[in-house]
């Protein structure tokens, strides 16, 4: 007689289980598009919302996913938990939608600083009128409160060319900004 081996050694290799994420992703594909097309036709629900609603139905199901059975009663059990979402979502004000109607109100800033903006825009507009040799002297001694012997220094310019030029960018400013 010879010695069989009813069993052998392949075939004691253990079979592995899916895990439970894994398990729940295919539960997941399998009903997301039942629960999206129960969210719109019965649910009431905006089509640029359904998506937000099937991830909060199926965020119910993978707190409750120990207890998941397929078939029809994961079906009624999903249409149950998708209409009381819908509802509970028409039911909060923040997703009430509201028309506007007419025009908006004015911003609430203080009048001085929209004055400053449009000061400063203005005289943006002026100085890129001004030649560069001009605008540089400006520039530098009314926006940056530099000292005229500072500013000739830093041009390479005499004290008095500094002078005039300054002189002469402040009456070209004066001509093109309206009062």
């Amino acid at each position: 007689m010879t010695h069989l081996d009813v069993c052998p050694e392949s075939a004691k290799k253990p079979v592995p289980f899916p895990s439970p994420e894994a398990l729940f992703a295919r539960f997941y594909r399998e009903y997301r598009p039942f629960v999206r097309s129960v969210l719109l036709k019965h649910g009431r629900v905006e089509p640029r919302e359904v998506d937000d609603l099937v991830q909060e139905v199926f965020l119910v199901a993978w707190q409750r996913r120990d207890g998941l059975v397929g078939g029809e009663q994961a079906r009624s059990w999903l249409f149950t938990v998708a209409l009381y979402r819908a509802a509970n979502h028409r039911k909060l004000a923040r997703n009430r939608w509201e028309a506007l109607t007419g025009e908006l109100p004015e911003p609430l800033v203080h009048p001085r600083t929209t004055q400053a903006f449009d000061a400063a825009r203005l005289l943006w507009r002026a100085i890129q009128k001004l030649s560069t040799k001009l605008a540089a002297v400006l520039w530098a001694y009314e926006i940056e409160g530099r000292s005229m012997p500072q500013i000739a220094r830093a041009l390479r310019i005499r004290l008095k060319t500094a002078y005039a030029r300054l002189h002469l960018a402040r009456l070209r400013l004066a001509l093109c900004t309206p009062l």
